[in-house]
């Protein structure tokens, strides 16, 4: 076996503490020390409003947002006046959903995957139940996690098509560009939730072809409340703006006003800009590690196989292409008395249905135990971890 890269001394919150196996990545990821010494030196030395205050810290912060901006396009193989700077994942669905130009009549199609998290899902069926919408799935294929047949999901009446990149219970990575081609010659609006995504895979493909792609900071070795929309012109030049407020007009009456005409029509009020620059180093300190990836996915195999030589566990599917994240359940053990037990033993882990329920209820599996690795993880706290979950079953199955 090759040696890994041992990382956990770039993250402070692995130093102090040495004796924890955070395996949560998928949910957020630690941040390494080069991200929050950008962060504080931005609040120490630079913090000011964008976009409004002309004097010169004022310019400085506007300048480091729009270079975060440029540096985050970079990253996704877009150009920066296509990419929005935003809160969250979960807010960019909830806003495109309900702003999209579409003329809705009732029995319209909204195609989605049965992989989605709620965040994908959740604003797609309050639209539908308010325009009396249908809302379609593809189904998961249970023996490999793939995405199973879309062909005849996808008609005339498909208005959007709004899938993952990647599933943040089993962690596989779908084939998605014959059905975002087939979408484009629909004519469906095509939005792709890349937020377990982005960390491990390109993004410019998936932004080549779909019309909008989101992801969020926190989950690619950023911090919290900030994300990155990158949409086609020819999407966002219909859109409306969907919040409104202060930065995105030209003039203002007490009956009338005049919004900006680019992407910055979506950023109404202040935006988080610490987290931006934060999210444009992080995106530097994944450029530099090229073989993080593919020590990710070996590491990943070696606890496949582990768990594989478990009788008493079974791992959900996980399709040819895969995130290093995987997901289990214990015969005899409930998940959520598992993880409480790897907690007590300084394993981190998360229990339970992921927010993706419909996917877990299509599987008849009600409760896993996520494990998702991360640029800290080692060989030997996933060897610790197998004799974790042996002495468990040994105790409790």
């Amino acid at each position: 076996m090759s040696q890994l890269t041992d990382r956990a001394g770039q993250f402070p919150w692995c130093r102090a503490h040495p004796t924890a196996t955070y395996l949560d990545s998928a949910a957020s990821c630690q941040v390494p020390e080069s991200v929050l010494v950008r962060l504080n030196h931005y609040y120490q030395s630079q913090h000011a409003n964008v976009h409004r205050s002309n004097h010169r810290l004022g310019r400085q912060a506007t300048s480091l947002l729009e270079c975060a901006r440029r540096r985050l396009a970079q990253f996704a193989g877009v150009d920066a006046e296509n990419l929005s700077l935003q809160v969250s994942t979960t807010q960019v669905l909830n806003d495109l959903a309900w702003s999209l130009p579409i003329d809705w009549q009732a029995g319209d199609e909204i195609l989605l995957s049965m992989a989605e998290h709620h965040a994908n899902l959740l604003p797609w069926q309050a639209l539908a139940q308010h325009y009396q919408l249908k809302l379609r799935f593809i189904p998961i294929v249970p023996d490999t996690g793939e995405l199973g047949a879309w062909e005849d999901l996808l008609g005339p009446r498909t208005k959007v098509v709004s899938v993952t990149a990647a599933s943040n219970v089993s962690g596989t990575i779908f084939n998605l560009h014959e059905l975002l081609h087939a979408a484009h010659q629909q004519g469906a609006v095509s939005i792709i939730d890349a937020a377990q995504y982005a960390a491990h895979k390109p993004l410019a493909p998936l932004c080549q072809v779909a019309d909008a792609v989101v992801w969020s900071a926190h989950k690619m070795y950023g911090v919290a409340g900030a994300a990155a929309l990158a949409v086609k012109p020819r999407l966002w030049q219909q859109l409306p703006p969907w919040r409104r407020g202060g930065g995105i007009v030209t003039r203002v009456t007490c009956e009338h006003a005049d919004y900006l005409e680019t992407i910055e029509k979506f950023e109404a009020g202040t935006p988080n800009t610490a987290a931006v620059v934060a999210f444009a180093e992080a995106c530097d300190w994944l450029s530099q590690q090229p073989q993080l990836e593919s020590e990710l996915q070996q590491l990943r195999h070696e606890l496949a196989t582990a768990l594989a030589q478990c009788t008493d566990i079974a791992v959900l599917p996980s399709g040819q292409l895969h995130t290093p994240t995987l997901s289990f359940y214990h015969r005899h053990i409930h998940s959520a008395d598992l993880a409480a037990w790897l907690d007590q033993h300084g394993f981190y882990v998360r229990a339970g249905h992921h927010c993706a329920q419909p996917l877990l209820t299509s599987l008849a599996v009600p409760a896993v135990v996520r494990v998702s690795l991360g640029a800290y993880n080692t060989r030997a706290q996933i060897e610790a971890f197998i004799a974790c979950l042996d002495q468990a079953t040994q105790l409790f199955a």
